[in-house]
């Protein structure tokens, strides 16, 4: 079936009159001084508990600051939510510190002096310091520093009936065709949303890399995409034989399973414990646990904080999808625009409702080799990646699939789907100047930044301040009370998978 039949067959279903899409955004940002370097401050407590704040919350280090927005519908509404956290988190900001707008960290003079993030007494806290020590230790806190955007994508029970997944069992399947479409076209996403093709020296002292010299300060790719998902970046050498294609359920948590139980013996020879007998990592397995899984984009399921997410995933089956490996955009204050919101929701739409076969080995092993020459080369018009199951030119698959989504937008009930598909441009290229390091451009930028967001007048932040205040009374009270030893508490939580 062709994709206008496709399209028509759904109209006549009435999917899209009816389709209700429901997303939210984890976004991260690291918080930096006056002068463009990571903060050694503790996370301001004015912002409240980095542990129990619903909002504003730590990723790896104290200075890494992640915005987790509720679920919306609209996308205006998440746009706004997104904005009034970040004025709320400038108003919170002491010394003139600022977020960095980048991807890429700004210059590191110290690795060491970077604080990992840390969540009170409680045994869970404590176990999420744990595992940020593991990743300290096993890939160092300089890759640890890099920041970008999480959207997490589903759409309504109702939406999914009117393509025919009604049990859980099918949302699965739905969700699977959506991931194994998904990394397929993961080309288009490095693409579009890419920012990171320089990086400062610092950020690769110490480890073999192909970068090009670009400056005395700076090196780069002239063809690259997003630096940040290339080997010097978010990856695991670890992980790279996990054989993850997305099929079935069951096969993906039996693949999870593995790599969390089978130790890796680098990591084994770090030991669980430091000298002074306390955890640094949660286990010596290829992951510590789920989250540690480095892939662009993971099935999920919300839970209950301590329930771990195979449990979630086995008993209750996806609930969403998360979708990893999108830079932050430094020219929009909060990160993303909406245009590149819909553009998310477009293709992740796309990815559901096109047929998608499943994934063989060597499939995956193309995959993985174009994601790294596209993440390396993708703004070389002329590199060859595979659209549809023919190789072509990126700049060729990238107007057949535009012409896609167009013709998808047209379906959508709100012409600003249209908008944002019509207004994506020619294709990207990349500019460099050598005479403004990244340290400078970077600075300037966060400066225009925090400018254009204390800018925002008449909105009200009531409601963050009440989650803040709320968040520390809960911590407090949460720290209180009594617990199982440590060392029991990590057994029972490595023995639930």
């Amino acid at each position: 079936m062709d994709f206008h039949n496709l399209l028509q067959n759904l109209k006549n279903q009435s999917f899209f009159s009816n389709l209700v899409i429901e997303r939210g955004i984890e976004k991260e940002s690291l918080r930096v001084t006056k002068n463009g370097y990571i903060s050694n401050k503790k996370h301001p407590e004015t912002l409240g508990s980095s542990y129990t704040n619903p909002s504003i919350t730590t990723d790896f280090a104290e200075s890494l600051i992640e915005i987790v927005t509720p679920t919306y519908t609209n996308v205006d509404e998440l746009y706004e939510k997104l904005k009034i956290i970040h004025i709320f988190i400038n108003q919170n900001l002491k010394d003139g510190e600022m977020l960095w707008p980048f991807s890429m960290p700004p210059k590191i003079e110290d690795e060491s002096k970077i604080n990992i993030a840390t969540y009170g007494k409680t045994n869970m806290g404590r176990l999420k310091h744990v595992y940020r020590k593991g990743l300290a230790i096993r890939y160092g806190k300089t890759m640890q520093c890099v920041s970008g955007i999480h959207y997490n994508f589903s759409i309504s029970n109702e939406s999914l009936k009117q393509l025919g997944y009604s049990s859980q069992n099918e949302k699965n399947k739905a969700y699977l065709n959506l991931i194994r479409n998904f990394k397929r076209l993961f080309w288009f996403v490095l693409i579009e949303f890419g920012n990171s093709s320089v990086v400062d020296k610092s950020f690769v002292a110490g480890r073999a890399n192909d970068l090009d010299i670009l400056n005395e300060s700076d090196l780069f790719k002239p063809h690259a995409t997003s630096l940040r998902m290339s080997d010097i970046g978010y990856q695991s050498k670890a992980q790279k034989n996990l054989n993850f294609k997305y099929n079935d359920l069951d096969a993906f948590l039996s693949e999870l399973k593995s790599a969390i139980i089978t130790p890796y013996p680098e990591f084994e020879k770090l030991g669980l414990k430091d000298d002074e007998n306390n955890f640094q990592q949660i286990s010596n397995g290829i992951l510590q646990i789920e989250n540690e899984l480095y892939d662009c984009i993971r099935p999920k399921r919300a839970g209950k904080s301590g329930q771990r997410p195979y449990q979630l995933l086995g008993e209750q089956g996806i609930q969403y999808v998360e979708v990893r490996g999108i830079d932050l955009n430094p020219n929009e204050a909060i990160g993303i625009s909406k245009e590149q919101i819909r553009l998310l929701d477009l293709l992740l739409i796309y990815c559901l409702i096109t047929p998608s076969p499943e994934m063989t080995d060597e499939e995956k092993n193309k995959i993985e080799q174009q994601d790294i020459n596209v993440i390396k080369s993708g703004r070389n018009p002329n590199l060859k990646v595979m659209y549809k199951n023919i190789e072509m030119s990126i700049d060729s698959a990238r107007k057949e699939l535009v012409d896609e989504l167009k013709i998808l937008a047209s379906e959508f009930k709100e012409n600003a789907f249209i908008s944002a598909i019509e207004n994506i441009g020619d294709f990207k290229k990349n500019k460099f100047n050598q005479e403004e390091s990244f340290q400078d451009y970077g600075l300037k930028k966060a400066k225009e930044n925090y400018e254009r967001i204390s800018s925002f007048s008449n909105i009200d932040v009531g409601l963050c301040e009440k989650e803040a205040s709320d968040s520390l009374r809960e911590f407090d009270k949460m720290n209180r009370e009594k617990e199982i030893a440590f060392d029991n508490f990590i057994n029972s939580y490595n023995s639930k998978i």
